[in-house]
């Protein structure tokens, strides 16, 4: 199986191939424009490996919580392409992505991985999420404890399990969502014809509008 996936809802915005449990990644750090730079950079990843979208069987995003702009991006990139070659579209959100890294920190037990997403003044995003990992596979199998939500992290952080890790921006163990591991769960899901971004409150145009 080969997907394509694009993470563009931080500041820095990632792309990954996945080949058959392979995944190949570039991170895009650059002055320019998620919607002038991701892309691009995504051909170029596939050239570098001897393949292109047409050959992709499926296509994912990062669907968000994040920037509103960057989340749109990604989410129409793997849209388009989806709708372009028939193929299907794997919705994949940032707070998985960061609780994903930690699976194999815990290995062998009920392990809980908050992951936090910074959106400034005390505000945030948040999720928790349990991996427990089958001794005779290796797999984990994940449990949604807390589902994706906007939050208040003081509040939040201070309702978790004790022996909770909390990873993500803000947070001790800071870190961007990736693309790498936006692929690897995109691998083990069902795709869609469409996605949607996972928009947790209401853009500040919004709420000047409603004011």
């Amino acid at each position: 199986m080969r997907i394509l996936a694009f993470e563009t809802t931080d500041a820095i915005a990632s792309v990954a191939l996945y080949d058959d449990g392979v995944v190949y990644e570039t991170t895009i750090d650059t002055d320019k424009r998620h919607a002038e730079s991701v892309l691009p950079a995504a051909e170029e990843l596939l050239r570098e490996h001897g393949c292109s979208t047409a050959d992709m069987d499926a296509f994912a995003a990062d669907v968000g919580p994040g920037s509103f702009t960057g989340v749109r991006i990604g989410v129409c990139m793997a849209n388009a392409l989806g709708m372009a070659h028939q193929k299907p579209v794997v919705a994949v959100n940032a707070l998985e992505t960061l609780a994903y890294r930690f699976r194999d920190a815990i290995p062998y037990s009920d392990g809980i991985v908050c992951a936090l997403i910074d959106a400034r003044n005390g505000n945030g995003y948040g999720a928790v999420y349990q991996y427990i990992q089958n001794r005779e596979t290796s797999a984990f199998d994940v449990k949604i404890l807390k589902p994706p939500c906007a939050c208040i992290i003081k509040d939040f952080v201070a309702e978790l399990p004790k022996d909770c890790r909390v990873v993500g921006t803000g947070t001790d163990v800071p870190m961007l969502p990736a693309a790498e591991c936006v692929a690897r769960i995109a691998s083990k899901r069902q795709g869609e014809q469409q996605i949607a971004p996972m928009y947790l409150k209401l853009s500040q145009a919004e709420r000047m509008w409603n004011a």
